[in-house]
């Protein structure tokens, strides 16, 4: 992991939208691409904690960083992509401060089942150029089949090659009025992009303009463009 404000910050390409990463993760061992024990103390896995004064130091450094770029987002609104642990919506607290802009709550979107994205999927099966994409994609599909339909669903169990195929959130309760805004997705980590990825299709929709983002933590496969 690269923390110093030197090495920091970086930006690429997240489907259509150009993010800016303020910390730059550069290695990993084994399958697990998220295993950085810095990534697990950040998010309190798997045992992993951070003392309060590491904390305090990690962030402060990312706050420097913030201010180095946060005032050229040229956006609206900053709105957080939904998490089940708390450092994205912290993250995108500090960028809300660093910036003055604006936060809304990603409160209206939520994870779908698994019932759900099968349904979302049967009534319209994507395109496959290749036969062996088609059918690992069957295989995946197979699998998701066998899991309870009223659990949530994780795309993690999904194969990254195969993540893009897959929607992960659904809209729910009151959504704000979003046609025409200009916004930025606050993440914590981008692994496969596909998360940050299929918000920005659901803010679309919605008419949402999203062609920015900030991720604290960038995708092990960074090229600087």
């Amino acid at each position: 992991m690269d923390t110093s404000t030197e090495g920091n910050p970086t930006e690429g390409t997240v489907g259509e939208m150009r993010v800016k990463y303020v910390f730059r993760r550069k290695k990993t061992k084994g399958h697990d691409r998220d295993g950085n024990p810095l990534v697990y103390a950040l998010k309190e896995m798997n045992g992993y904690r951070m003392q309060p004064m590491y904390h305090k130091m990690l962030y402060t450094r990312a706050d420097d960083i913030l201010n180095t770029f946060v005032h050229e987002l040229d956006v609206d609104l900053l709105m957080d992509v939904p998490s089940s642990k708390q450092l994205c919506f912290t993250f995108a607290e500090r960028v809300a401060q660093a910036s003055g802009l604006p936060l809304v709550a990603s409160t209206f979107l939520r994870k779908r089942t698994v019932g759900e994205v099968i349904d979302g999927i049967d009534a319209e099966f994507p395109q496959f150029q290749k036969d062996r994409q088609e059918k690992l994609f069957k295989a995946q599909l197979g699998e998701l089949r066998r899991v309870d339909r009223e659990f949530d669903f994780q795309m993690k169990e999904v194969s990254k090659q195969m993540r893009r195929f897959f929607q992960p959130f659904t809209l729910v309760g009151d959504v704000p009025d979003l046609y025409g805004k200009r916004i930025a997705l606050i993440d914590d980590l981008v692994s496969s992009g596909t998360s940050i990825i299929s918000v920005a299709q659901c803010l679309r929709e919605q008419g949402a303009l999203v062609e920015r983002g900030v991720c604290l933590l960038s995708d092990l496969d960074l090229r600087n463009d």
